[in-house]
């Protein structure tokens, strides 16, 4: 799909340049954006690579720290920083930011406005499934609307956030949780190009069309706020932080960060367009997924040189 955007060059100049060399943090979706198939080892193809993995390292040598900034949760993304070293995470579309990756990581619960007790032994999570809106919106659409684990390699366990997928109507379901007694939205975190393991949804689960991945979120909760929460706890400046992401939700990064790279390969999505021309530090990839990535962070490296 066309954009009138400017794309990400191999050796920025002039004033993008000097932009660039002010960045001290990428702060980037994983899935569809820096991973493929949720691995660090495979190219956009999914074929053997280590392009992402030299391109990590190459960014740590340069001052760059890389932190992810994802729907997913804990478990999964705190494994990923243990392994690629990464500094910090931002999990649960923000509801969960850690600011030092360590064997004694410092993190916290950002709820927004959503009001939370700290001292009642309950997650945000457990707050919002006790309103029983999680059961009512299942149970309208069966078939069409479920809860999944991530990456179907068995976490389901969420601290802040409702994760769902599916094709029901999102003004629907949106219209139940402000029903709910909690303010709580519907953040649509991509498209699905493919389901593993058991899944109700009545689709061709090899080649889905229309099915999205939903985060049930409290009110003020995003990735965009909880990037402005994370740039707060670790004393950065905007301009200082590069973003990344390749979906609408991702879109609010940009209102956090300096200069914000969109994916082209999410360029597909009915609502993309309509996001990017809001905001006007958008730079598009040149290629897909983790390929558009690693050129986009070479680029960002020649211009530090």
């Amino acid at each position: 799909m066309p954009t009138s955007h400017p794309t990400f060059p191999t050796r920025p100049t002039g004033e993008l340049a000097e932009r660039l060399r002010k960045v001290r943090y990428v702060i980037t979706d994983a899935d569809g954006t820096m991973f493929t198939g949720a691995k660090a080892t495979v190219d956009t193809a999914g074929e053997p690579s280590a392009e992402l993995i030299e391109t990590l390292v190459e960014l740590t040598k340069a001052g760059v720290g890389v932190i992810p900034c994802t729907g997913r949760n804990r478990a999964m993304i705190q494994e990923d920083a243990r392994v690629l070293g990464f500094p910090g995470w931002i999990a649960e579309m923000g509801g969960v930011l850690c600011t030092r990756q360590s064997s004694n990581p410092e993190w916290h619960y950002f709820t927004g406005t959503m009001p939370y007790d700290e001292a009642s032994g309950k997650t945000p999570h457990d707050v919002i499934c006790e309103t029983g809106v999680i059961d009512e919106v299942l149970a309208r659409w069966p078939g069409h609307l479920e809860t999944y684990h991530d990456n179907g390699i068995g976490f389901e366990y969420r601290e802040v956030t409702v994760a769902l997928r599916g094709d029901a109507p999102e003004d629907d379901i949106q219209d139940m949780l402000d029903h709910s007694g909690l303010p709580l939205y519907l953040s649509d975190n991509g498209m699905v190009d493919h389901i593993s393991g058991a899944s109700e949804l009545v689709c061709d689960h090899a080649r889905p069309e229309g099915i999205h991945t939903y985060h049930i979120t409290p009110a003020g909760v995003s990735k965009g706020s909880g990037i402005l929460r994370f740039i707060e706890l670790a004393g950065l400046e905007p301009d200082e932080v590069l973003g990344a992401g390749d979906s609408p939700a991702d879109c609010v990064i940009a209102d956090a960060v300096g200069t914000f790279l969109f994916m082209c390969n999410g360029l597909g999505h009915e609502r993309a367009e309509e996001e990017l021309a809001a905001r006007d530090n958008i730079l598009i990839s040149t290629k897909r997924a983790t390929d558009g990535w690693v050129a986009a962070m070479r680029g960002l490296l020649a211009a530090k040189e």
